[in-house]
Order: C-alpha cells, then structure tokens, then sequence
C-alpha cells in the first residue's frame, strides 16, 4: 500500500472551501493523477457512485468508487477499485480560525503483493505533484464567488 498526505492552510471558510472540495467535475483540474471524474447519481451524498480515470503513474485505470463517507463541511472519502488497483481518496476540512480552514488530502493506493512497485512509483509521483495540486484548489477556491 503506498499513502501520500498533504495540506494547505486558506483563508476561507469551511462552507466555501467545501463547495470546491465536493465539486467532482473539478476535481481533475486539481486532484493529483485525476484525469477525468463523473458523478455517477443525481447529487453527491454517502453511498454516490463516481467513476474516477487515472493518469499515467496509476496506469491510467479506470476506477468505479463511492462516496465512503460524506460530513459536511469537514469530510468527504472516496474509495473505489479499478483492476488490481484500490484508491482511497480522503479530504479533511478544519477550521483553523476566524474565516480559515486547513484542508488534509491523503491518498491512498493498494495493489496485490506482486504488483507493489506500481503503487510505490505511484506514491513518488503523486507526493512529487502534491504541493502544486494544492496550489491548483488554491486557485480554484479563490476564482469561486464568495
């Protein structure tokens, strides 16, 4: 299993950062190897279908997951498998002050025992991308209307 971790401190609050976060057509113009995503039901709630293509350091799988968890404002957890490849994708929002939230990423990527190096070169590319794709929803946050 590789893991990777990131987090970013916005000068937003959690409803507005939230808005961005869940927002599954975005989340390829943020989420590290996130090529495309689609909502597979009417609306995002625990249970939801999203189907999720990959980028190269994944092998460009295809994944069908669901929405593990939903809390709002504060968590939404994705998990889904594509082939031999499992993905858990958790987003974290917590308030950190007056207006401010620091949002947690963690990713994480499990393969059977002898196909372990795609995870773990997975993981190298993914935390080598990890800081400007925070940057990207830093981006996207501050775009959106207040």
């Amino acid at each position: 299993m590789a893991r990777v971790t990131a987090s970013i401190d916005l000068p937003h609050p959690p409803d507005r950062v939230w808005r961005v976060a869940t927002r599954v057509a975005d989340m390829p113009r943020w989420l590290p190897e996130v090529v495309e995503a689609e909502l597979l039901d009417p609306e995002l709630a625990a249970g939801s279908r999203i189907r999720l293509r990959l980028g190269p350091a994944t092998g460009n799988a295809e994944i069908t997951g669901t929405v593990a968890e939903l809390d709002p404002p504060r968590l939404v957890e994705i998990s889904g498998h594509g082939g031999p490849l499992g993905v858990k994708v958790s987003t974290v929002l917590k308030p950190i002050g007056p207006g401010a939230t620091r949002v947690s990423l963690e990713l994480e990527l499990s393969t059977p025992p002898f196909l372990g190096f795609i995870a773990k070169e997975a993981e190298r590319r993914i935390n080598a991308e990890l800081p400007a794709s925070l940057e990207r929803f830093r981006v996207l946050l501050e775009a959106e209307p207040a």
